[in-house]
């Protein structure tokens, strides 16, 4: 008997002091309204991106001036060596704020060399370019030579050097979108 009032003496101040740690129930308390974290959402900039490509074909019209026509490609579409083709990367932001800084990065697909100067925007981003695999992205990427003499010089990278596109958007609001492009000729 005196074994069972010490053990719940013991019970007794090890409730004391297990209640008030849940008499708060901060689990409980915490869960947010789910009203309140749909509408945030809503309100958040949401940008989804779309990528196209379209086939270079130049006709000569009947006055002997070349005419240049896009067609649009599908999936698994054949493509020859030489062949130009223009990507394209439009961004429709769904959300209801601007999306801001928003950076999209395009890989120069295998067996393709990147036209030079074909990179543009139509929301005026800053383009940059890598030619180490995404790591590092300058405006005028450039390569070290070694010449006959032995001394080292840069010089611009080559455009079958780069391997990456990135264009940084300062804003992106719902009713402007966001569009990129470059051009590739097929190896």
């Amino acid at each position: 008997m005196n074994l069972r009032n010490k053990l719940l003496g013991i019970g007794t101040v090890g409730l004391a002091v297990v209640l008030p740690l849940f008499n708060h129930l901060p689990a409980t308390a915490s869960i947010p309204n789910p009203v309140s974290i749909i509408a945030q959402a809503v309100k958040q900039p949401q940008v989804i991106l779309n990528l196209a490509v379209a086939k270079k074909n130049t006709e000569v019209t009947v006055d002997g001036k070349k005419q240049v026509n896009w067609q649009q490609l599908e999936d698994n579409a054949a493509v020859a060596p030489g062949d130009v083709l223009r990507y394209t990367i439009t961004g429709e932001n769904t959300g209801e704020s601007a999306a801001k800084n928003l950076a999209v990065t395009q890989p120069i697909p295998a067996q393709m060399i990147y036209k030079p100067d074909s990179a543009a925007s139509k929301n005026d981003a800053d383009i940059t370019y890598s030619i180490d695999q995404g790591e590092t992205f300058v405006a005028k990427p450039t390569i070290k030579v070694t010449q006959e003499d032995g001394t080292v010089v840069e010089r611009p990278a080559p455009p079958e050097s780069y391997t990456h596109i990135r264009w940084q958007f300062p804003l992106v609001t719902p009713e402007q979108g966001a569009t990129a492009m470059y051009e590739v000729r097929v190896q």
